[in-house]
């Protein structure tokens, strides 16, 4: 794959994600229902998928190898991980925000790259940073343990971080097929809720339906999709300065769907990230810097 075809595949999934969070708060369904909806649907429809292609069947998993078996399990739960917390961050507080907080992602996945070896940052890709960062502190509210929005920003920032597995996790295991780790990265998430969902209430009307609909197979299905193909071929500080964009898209988002405040600080923010993306992504344009070191050809 190309760094300018997994480029346009990120930005299209970034667009659809930004809907989510709206989405999520907009909806009766507590976190665990919320996400049994959404995995189970993506579970089935890649399942079908996979094996209408004939890459899974019953004969064809029992001759995984258990590196096969590790990797759809990493990805799973670090999947799993990432959606419960981050859905009980939009529930507790508001869609703007949960995604403040996961906004941290892209730090959690410079630093975790560079410990794990995956090239070390050029001074451009630490100021991009440094400068998203900066965006994201005019965001944040008031620090105040006592309320729900002060809870549900850690609960962000703590899905930022499982979030920040992931591309990593896609990448060590870039030679097992992006539509198989895409089913996994549902499939074995599913379990998790699953655990959690005796209990829970599942109240859905209409609208309700219709917005679980869109998420479950707009979102989660064909958008997932393409950042799972996107995050295997970009690098990963390209990775982490991307993920900055999903911040101003869906706070403007989440303004006009479901009427949340944007401050004059919170757009401030919003801009500066949104400039420190554009511009180490043109810089990273220009020295050819996009393809991942260890990106597989179609």
């Amino acid at each position: 794959m190309s760094p300018q075809s997994a480029l346009s595949r990120a930005f299209l999934a970034i667009a659809l994600f930004s809907s989510v969070p709206c989405c999520i708060k907009t909806v009766a369904l507590s976190t665990v229902p919320l996400a049994i909806c959404r995995l189970g649907a993506a579970s089935l429809v890649f399942s079908i998928w996979l094996a209408a292609k004939g890459e899974l069947s019953w004969s064809s998993a029992r001759g995984w190898s258990p590196r096969q078996w590790r990797a759809l399990a990493a990805v799973g739960l670090a999947f799993g991980l990432h959606w419960l917390t981050y859905f009980e961050s939009i529930k507790l507080a508001t869609a703007g925000i949960g995604v403040i907080g996961f906004s941290t992602y892209g730090v959690h996945l410079m630093v975790l790259g560079w410990l794990l070896g995956r090239g070390q940052p050029r001074a451009i890709d630490i100021a991009g940073l440094v400068a998203a960062c900066c965006g994201t502190l005019l965001l944040v509210p008031d620090f105040d343990v006592r309320n729900d929005h002060t809870l549900g920003l850690l609960f962000g920032i703590l899905s930022g971080l499982f979030g920040a597995f992931l591309p990593l996790l896609h990448q060590h295991y870039s030679d097992i097929g992006g539509d198989l780790r895409a089913w996994g990265q549902f499939t074995f998430a599913l379990p998790l809720f699953l655990f959690l969902a005796p209990g829970s209430e599942w109240p859905i009307d209409g609208r309700d339906a219709l917005l679980l609909a869109y998420i479950a197979f707009g979102v989660t299905v064909v958008g997932h999709g393409l950042w799972v193909q996107a995050t295997t071929a970009l690098s990963t500080p390209t990775i982490s300065l991307l993920s900055y964009l999903y911040l101003p898209c869906a706070l403007v988002f989440s303004f006009f769907a479901i009427g949340e405040t944007l401050t004059p600080r919170m757009m401030g923010g919003a801009v500066l990230i949104f400039a420190a993306n554009l511009a180490t992504l043109w810089t990273q344009a220009r020295s050819n810097a996009l393809a991942a070191a260890h990106a597989v050809e179609e």
